[in-house]
């Protein structure tokens, strides 16, 4: 799951992901995903919102099996190939898969997917490493396949239209649940001929002003115990931070605000957010699984709480990278803010004060942004690289970085913080992005490249 956490010493989260024998630390890479109820498959929705083309279906799992793929006599199972097609009329394609299992603790065993084309090139986005029993993926993603692919694959370009095709695979021979939206808003002349700046400083893609101006559905969920008075106006200071964020040049996104309440005392207090057992009570995936009917398929959907057991300085979550737009009810649908770590003064169960609902509106458009498809700019550690194949940055060309070794500019703990992250270059920034990893209250991070905004306004929630 991707999570956002406070930073400063004891505050950080070191995300550890263990993927079979491997692992990769992304701190962002915490988001549980929300599952759908479910639009009849292959259906659209355009009208004045968000146009998609969703798909929902069981694909059996018994091609194979791939001896020992796991480790020894640990076999792995794969689907029948799930054709689709992505390009200037279908910019974003976001797929879902979930394989309940019992192979989980040491015997973990994901469920892992793969694309290829018609050359038979055959290769993974960066998502898979956060596969469990459930992983969500995204055609295309970067602007630059050696940012964001595993494999050596081609190019995955939206500029003319090409057909792919994805495998599912999985530890057991029982069925996938497989969920895909396709978005079906055409991209505009400048999404489409999009070009990057080159990576050079840390001002590096903040000079993009798109040339017009899209929209996204956000509806805020409070539950039971989480707010004091459960309104929009309640939070305006958020809303309004949130809302500058996406509105700024570099992504020229307008969000338009609903609301849902729930009495259930169940969630008075989030009780777990990273086991993927739903009938956990008061868990996160529970939550996400259990009230699709506060959801909005065609919306970013927040839920408000109050805080999550055991978190410490947990700020937010996010349901995937990307979350599954498109559906209700899935382990990827939503996203969650935890009000309580924002505090900075006053009671808990209090109001907050503008300062703190402000710093609310960060981490509410810092987890959208993962649900839309942005990774952190860099991880708790710091980047060894340029390159997004190592996982411990952000896969896109134009975010800068912050390198290892400033892991002990101010503070020598090995962690990034965002002061220590405020540089000139492209190895020692970021931390002004609003994707870095953690988040102290005080650090501006109000920072989107173009190619982030460009992410954003391809997702098919944007119309």
């Amino acid at each position: 799951m991707s999570n956002l956490k406070l930073s400063f010493v004891s505050m950080f989260l070191s995300f550890l992901i263990s993927c079979g024998g491997g692992g990769g630390g992304d701190s962002s890479a915490l988001l549980m995903l929300l599952g759908a109820a479910g639009i009849a498959a292959g259906s659209a929705d355009s009208a004045s919102g968000p146009c998609m083309l969703t798909t929902q279906k069981t694909i059996a799992a018994n091609n194979g099996p791939v001896a020992d793929y796991y480790g020894a006599g640990k076999s792995l199972y794969y689907s029948s190939p799930q054709s689709f097609s992505a390009g200037p009329s279908n910019p974003s394609a976001i797929f879902y898969i979930e394989q309940s299992h019992s192979f989980t603790g040491a015997d973990f065993r994901p469920v892992h997917y793969y694309f290829y084309n018609f050359s038979g090139t055959n290769f993974s986005n960066r998502e898979g490493i956060l596969a469990g029993q459930h992983a969500t993926s995204m055609i295309g993603y970067g602007s630059n396949s050696f940012h964001y692919l595993a494999g050596g694959a081609p190019y995955v370009s939206i500029a003319t239209a090409s057909n792919w095709f994805l495998d599912l695979n999985g530890p057991v021979g029982t069925s996938f649940q497989f969920k895909q939206t396709i978005g079906c808003k055409p991209a505009t002349d400048d999404e489409r001929f999009f070009s990057t700046e080159n990576l050079s400083s840390s001002t590096n893609g903040l000079s993009k002003t798109w040339s017009t101006t899209k929209k996204i559905n956000v509806n805020v969920i409070f539950l039971n115990n989480s707010y004091q008075t459960k309104t929009l106006e309640a939070i305006k200071p958020a809303l309004d931070r949130f809302k500058m964020l996406y509105a700024q040049n570099t992504v020229n996104v307008t969000l338009v605000f609903s609301l849902k309440t729930s009495s259930d005392p169940e969630f008075n207090e989030i009780s777990d957010v990273s086991s993927e057992d739903t009938s956990l009570t008061g868990g996160l995936l529970r939550l996400y699984t259990t009230t699709a009917s506060l959801q909005d398929p065609k919306a970013l959907n927040i839920y408000i709480a109050s805080e999550a057991t055991g978190q410490g300085g947990l700020l937010g979550i996010a349901g995937g990278i990307p979350g599954l737009p498109g559906f209700t009810g899935t382990k990827a649908s939503a996203m969650t803010v935890f009000i309580e770590p924002h505090r900075t003064s006053g009671s808990a169960g209090s109001s907050l004060s503008n300062s703190d609902l402000t710093f609310v509106g960060n981490t509410m458009a810092h987890e959208a942004g993962h649900f839309l498809g942005l990774f952190h700019t860099s991880e708790s550690a710091g980047s060894t690289s340029t390159s997004g194949l190592n996982y411990t940055r952000d896969p896109l060309i134009e975010t800068p970085y912050c390198g290892t070794a400033r892991a002990s500019f101010l503070v020598n703990d090995g962690i990034i913080a965002p002061q220590e992250c405020l540089g000139t270059g492209i190895i020692d920034a970021s931390g002004y992005n609003m994707m870095f990893w953690a988040s102290d209250g005080v650090t501006n991070q109000n920072q989107l490249t173009g190619e982030q905004g460009w992410i954003i306004r391809r997702n098919p929630l944007a119309y």
